[in-house]
């Protein structure tokens, strides 16, 4: 195998390690690029990346991030693939031992953030833009993709943006939108009628659909991950109804709000969201 392909492979194999040993879901590909390279390349450094962030995550949350069976200085080379030599994690340096990382938990600043250096790779900057119903009436409301959600109407949110490799920043909103394709809506898995569905088999057994009738406001958060949280009735038609909903919204899974940039990056984000529920549902 030529040195690049070697060097490719080795660093490939530690990362995967890396994240079993803290429990990262880290998806690999196998390189389809032809002859000999550098043993690294945007795809691998893509990796770097990710994994640099969840690692950040874990510790800005306390816990402890484990390199079992790696020296910290190779858990650095590894990282960085900016290798001369090859090197095997089969066959440690002297002196390696299993390390563990505690980093107690900081806050976070809503405003630019620029992190120190991880692991020893370059800074990233990490932005958080928040916008209110007026900042999205004014600027981003032309952007905005609703896939089969007719009644969803999004209020308001927070933005994270970041940038690494040439040290530059995304310090305002209009600039985050200025190099943005589109954003897409928090969508239900099936779409609006796959919803009303479930909440009318949700319903079954505590309340009665057809004592009920108006339309149903409810506004809730879609975070991140797709959880649904903060959920409260803007207006509501019954006690007993509402707080069959509200319990209903908290179990949901959705597909997170997401943003798309023309470079073809992406990045989802937390959205609050008002759902129109019409009664009797059908």
């Amino acid at each position: 195998m030529a040195k690049g392909k070697k060097t490719c492979k080795i660093l490939k194999d530690i990362r995967k390690q890396i994240a079993e040993e803290n429990d990262i879901q880290l998806i690999t590909e196998e390189c389809t690029y032809k002859g000999d390279c550098r043993g690294t390349c945007p795809r691998c450094e893509a990796e770097v990346r990710y994994l640099e962030r969840e690692l950040e995550k874990r510790q800005r949350l306390g816990k402890v991030a484990v390199f079992a069976g790696m020296s910290l200085g190779t858990m650095i080379s590894a990282a960085s693939c900016d290798t001369t030599e090859p090197f095997s994690k089969k066959e440690p340096l002297a002196g390696d031992v299993t390390t563990e990382v505690m980093v107690p938990p900081q806050p976070v600043d809503p405003d630019t953030v620029i992190e120190e250096p991880l692991m020893g790779i370059v800074p990233w900057y990490h932005n958080v833009f928040f916008f209110d119903e007026e900042t999205y009436d004014s600027l981003l409301k032309d952007l905005f993709v609703y896939p089969d959600m007719e009644k969803l109407t999004v209020i308001k949110g927070k933005l994270p943006y970041e940038h690494l490799g040439d040290g530059s920043e995304c310090n305002t909103l209009e600039k985050l939108v200025a190099e943005t394709r589109e954003f897409s809506a928090p969508s239900y898995p099936g779409g609006e009628q796959q919803m009303l569905k479930d909440i009318a088999e949700g319903l079954k057994g505590k309340v009665i659909n057809g004592r009920y009738k108006g339309v149903m406001e409810v506004a809730f958060n879609v975070t991140p991950e797709g959880n649904v949280e903060t959920v409260k009735i803007e207006n509501g038609l019954n006690v007993n109804l509402d707080a069959a909903v509200i319990a209903l919204f908290e179990q949901m899974k959705w597909n997170p709000a997401r943003y798309k940039l023309e470079n073809g990056d992406s990045s989802v984000f937390e959205c609050r969201c008002i759902q129109k529920i019409a009664f009797p549902l059908k």
